[in-house]
């Protein structure tokens, strides 16, 4: 089954500029690689015929043929009578690898730490303190009474006073995000999103038939002035923001925009969905961060607010356990939402989450210094390998923005797969054909890959040929 066909300019717009290296063939290929890895080539798309193809990037219909020969050839797409050449779907054996077929040896395209070292003691906890677990069905829609309140009391912790009615137990935080515009959104209505973003958001915006506009994020954060004019003009049924520890900036919204931004929003009758996966990680010192909700000066605006935690950047991306806090109303609307597409979430996934948040403020600041400490090296390593890059200054989260100077984000992607490092170009995070000057950098793995990586991110950048400028590697000549 086909999911839909690519046209020749949307393969285009998402290839971003990617010329450069000689062989045509080989860098069509790699590039459209690059894109499947990175989640924008969804398995089952078919792509275009070769001709239009050809035609769009102002090529011959031979490069383009031998392009896709070499793409059934390294397995990454194959051919399917009446539908041409269609990406593949990976097998369960198959890792992540670069243009060798080899496993990448660094990898920074996931911005996710690993497992908190008490993981263990928590599941030896799980099973010794709650065997009546695995005598019942085994999930729920809502979510077990225990974790409910334990989110509610971390909510009113932190300044926003919340009642278990108010939370739902989602099957981590995508599952929230796509549940709510499934819900809010119909084909045809307005959403927002800043830009750049967390690049699954805005698919689960466009997955609904909405038109997606976007609010734009500067290497120094939000401009207050632009920001309330955007919202003006598009008026939104539904917004998705990423106020505290952004991603991919790491910045946060000035107190004020949180005011003026959520009173505009909740004039216009809009819902805005608020992401704090990683607004409790903070760098330098542990610090309380005020939920965005808790900005509202009237209780009406509060009820437009539907926030999404996870314990995926704090816990575990494996423990997949989210939320969403919302007004008891909307939190009824979604379960019933809810009911067509899942029928719950695990109940020993949430027994671990419940014995995780009595130990939260543990976890955070081990995540607080290792990260803090992460972040230096990161730093460090790029301002003397890359000192024309510039970085965002984050303050939380697990990745910065970098500034390269130059439109030269996805070549430069391609050269690090080459090297063996897994990097998300720029245009990932925006829509296609923008932010080829940028790349996100995330701080969440080892300080020993981090420098690493950034010792191939200099070498890949020395290698990465410049717009107009055409270079040959040796093993490309043919």
């Amino acid at each position: 089954m086909i999911a839909h066909r690519l046209s020749a300019r949307r393969l285009t717009q998402l290839l971003g500029n990617w010329r450069g290296e000689g062989h045509g063939y080989l860098e069509l290929a790699s590039s459209i690689d690059l894109l499947v890895r990175d989640g924008a080539l969804a398995p089952g798309t078919a792509l275009p015929a070769e001709r239009p193809l050809a035609e769009e990037l102002g090529m011959s219909r031979t490069t383009v043929s031998a392009c896709y020969q070499r793409l059934r050839e390294t397995g990454v797409a194959l051919t399917r009578q009446g539908s041409g050449t269609v990406i593949r779907a990976p097998r369960p054996s198959e890792t992540a690898a670069g243009p060798s077929g080899q496993p990448f040896e660094l990898d920074l395209s996931a911005a996710c730490p690993e497992p908190w070292s008490g993981l263990a003691e928590l599941g030896a906890r799980g099973f010794a303190e709650h065997p009546d677990t695995f005598l019942t069905t085994g999930y729920d829609t809502l979510g077990r009474a225990e974790l409910r309140e334990a989110i509610a009391a971390r909510y009113s912790q932190r300044g926003l006073p919340t009642s278990p009615d108010q939370i739902m137990v989602t099957l981590g935080a995508q599952h929230a995000i796509f549940l709510i515009a499934r819900t809010l959104l119909s084909r045809g209505d307005r959403s927002l999103i800043e830009s750049p973003s967390y690049p699954h958001a805005r698919e689960a915006l466009a997955a609904t038939g909405a038109l997606v506009a976007e609010l734009p994020v500067g290497l120094s954060g939000h401009d207050a002035a632009a920001t309330i004019e955007t919202v003006r003009r598009t008026s939104p049924r539904l917004s998705y923001l990423i106020p505290d520890h952004h991603n991919p900036t790491g910045l946060s919204m000035s107190s004020e925009l949180r005011t003026r931004l959520l009173a505009e929003l909740s004039a216009q009758g809009g819902y805005v969905i608020v992401d704090e996966t990683t607004a409790e990680l903070t760098l330098r010192e542990r610090r309380s961060v005020l939920p965005f909700a808790a900005s509202a000066e009237h209780a009406h605006e509060e009820d437009r607010v539907l926030t999404v935690g996870s314990l995926g950047k704090t816990v575990w991306g494996g423990l997949r356990i989210g939320w969403v806090r919302a007004a008891p109303e909307m939190i009824t609307r979604l379960e019933v939402s809810r009911r067509i597409g899942d029928l719950g979430t695990g109940s020993w996934e949430q027994v671990l989450a419940t014995l995780a948040l009595e130990r939260y403020e543990e976890i955070l600041e081990d995540r607080s210094r290792s990260l803090t400490a992460r972040h230096r090296v990161l730093s460090e390593q790029i301002a003397a390998l890359l000192p024309g890059w510039q970085l965002s200054r984050a303050d939380g989260g697990v990745c910065v923005w970098a500034d390269l100077g130059a439109q030269r984000s996805s070549t430069l992607s391609r050269e690090c797969a080459r090297l063996g490092l897994q990097l998300t170009p720029g245009p990932r995070f925006g829509s296609p054909g923008v932010f080829e000057r940028f790349v996100r950098l995330p701080f969440s793995a080892s300080e020993d890959d981090l420098v690493a990586s950034a010792r191939v991110l200099e070498r890949a950048w020395a290698a990465a040929p410049q717009p107009g400028v055409l270079a040959v590697h040796e093993e490309a000549v043919i």
